[in-house]
Order: structure tokens, then C-alpha cells, then sequence
């Protein structure tokens, strides 16, 4: 077994004693680095953040800007004007049906939507059916119109439309639609909630998409 002297022994003490000193500091400054070097990224991290939220704000506000100033000035208010009125038009027409009027709504839609919505609501077998069914007395015929019935009817009653303005040029709608049918078999009231959408397409407004929504 090994003696230490009194001196010696206070000599390694103080070795061990300096030695964690040394290391502890070490270990302090690595740890500080460390949290310096994170510190450091989420600086930089809430800087680029704040850089894109500071761009978003300032588009946003330049499309509002834009929007406000199309809507306010005269040719702006006759363009916002003719957009409701296309879809004022637009949920008055959808519910409305004669069988000795198909072609007439046809031709309307075409006014105010793009064909392929027109074709969609009236598609020309619609149209030649209806005919041959008003120019036929053969019960076996009826039925390939859009009812049976040629006394059915269908009017519009009323709508409420809730608007999203996505931009000078395109809004969209949601309409809740009420309608009344007639025929022989009685008279229903009834809703269709219709999602669609008006452009104006250099100078030309009107229904370029809808969709019918069931809501359950």
C-alpha cells in the first residue's frame, strides 16, 4: 500500500481540485455556446418569420387596396353591379322549368353563364325530349322530358346569397334557393343550396361554375 505525505497528499488534492474547476468551467462555456448557438437560430428563425408576415400583411393589404379602389370608382360600381345581377339572374333561372320553355331557358342561361354551365342545367336532350313530348299524344312516350307530367311547373320564390369577394374580378356565391312546383299531383315547396361562381372575363360576366350542394 502506497503512503502519501501530508504534502503530498494536499498536492493531489489540489490537482483533483483545479482539474474540476477546469473541467466544470469547460463544460459551463460549452453549455453557454450551445444555448448561445440555439438563442442564435431562433433569432434568425423569428426574423425570417416576421419577414414573410411583414410581406403577407403588405400583399394583403395592396389586394385590398386594389379591390377597394375597382369597387369605388364608376367603372368599378358598374362592374360590381352587373356581377350581382348575373347572379340575382342566375338563382332565378336555376329552379325554373316549362316544359314548353326549355329551349327559352337554354338561350337565358347562355346570356349569363358559359356554355359548359348551360349545357349542364340544359343539356339538348332536355330541349328535344320537352318537344317531342308536347308534340306526341302517346302516353308511352312521355317520360323522357324532365317529367312525366307535361302539367309539371317549377318558379322560383326566393334566395338568400352569402357572397366571398375573392378579387375585382371573381366572386362566389352560396345561394339558398326556394322554389315552388306545380302538376297534377299537387303543389311542393321545396330549397336547392346552389355554390357557384361569377368572372368577369375581359368585360364578359358571367357563371363560369356551380355546384349543387346537398346539406345534410
Amino acid at each position: 500500500m502506497i503512503n502519501y505525505t501530508s504534502t503530498t497528499k494536499w498536492k493531489i488534492m489540489t490537482l483533483i481540485l483545479i482539474s474540476v474547476v477546469i473541467f466544470g468551467g469547460l463544460f459551463a462555456m460549452l453549455n453557454n455556446k450551445n444555448k448561445h448557438d440555439e438563442n442564435k437560430k431562433l433569432e434568425t428563425k423569428i426574423a425570417e418569420l416576421e419577414t414573410k408576415n411583414e410581406k403577407l400583411s403588405s400583399n394583403i393589404n395592396d389586394l385590398n387596396a386594389s379591390i377597394q379602389s375597382a369597387t369605388s370608382s364608376p367603372k368599378g360600381e358598374e362592374l360590381s353591379k352587373e356581377i350581382t345581377d348575373v347572379a340575382s339572374k342566375f338563382v332565378e333561372l336555376y329552379p325554373y322549368y316549362d316544359i314548353e320553355k326549355v329551349e327559352d331557358k337554354k338561350n337565358n342561361l347562355l346570356e349569363i353563364a358559359s356554355k359548359e354551365v348551360a349545357d349542364s342545367i340544359v343539356p339538348e336532350d332536355m330541349i328535344s325530349s320537352s318537344k317531342k313530348t308536347l308534340e306526341t299524344n302517346s302516353e308511352d312516350q312521355k317520360g323522357e322530358a324532365y317529367s312525366s307530367d307535361p302539367t309539371f311547373r317549377s318558379r322560383y320564390e326566393s334566395a338568400t346569397l352569402y357572397t366571398n369577394f375573392v378579387n375585382a374580378k371573381q366572386v362566389q356565391y352560396f345561394a339558398e334557393v326556394n322554389y315552388e312546383t306545380e302538376s297534377s299531383s299537387g303543389d311542393t315547396n321545396n330549397t336547392v343550396f346552389i355554390q357557384f361562381e361569377v368572372t368577369n372575363d375581359n368585360g364578359k360576366v358571367q357563371v363560369s361554375d356551380y355546384e349543387i350542394k346537398y346539406l345534410k
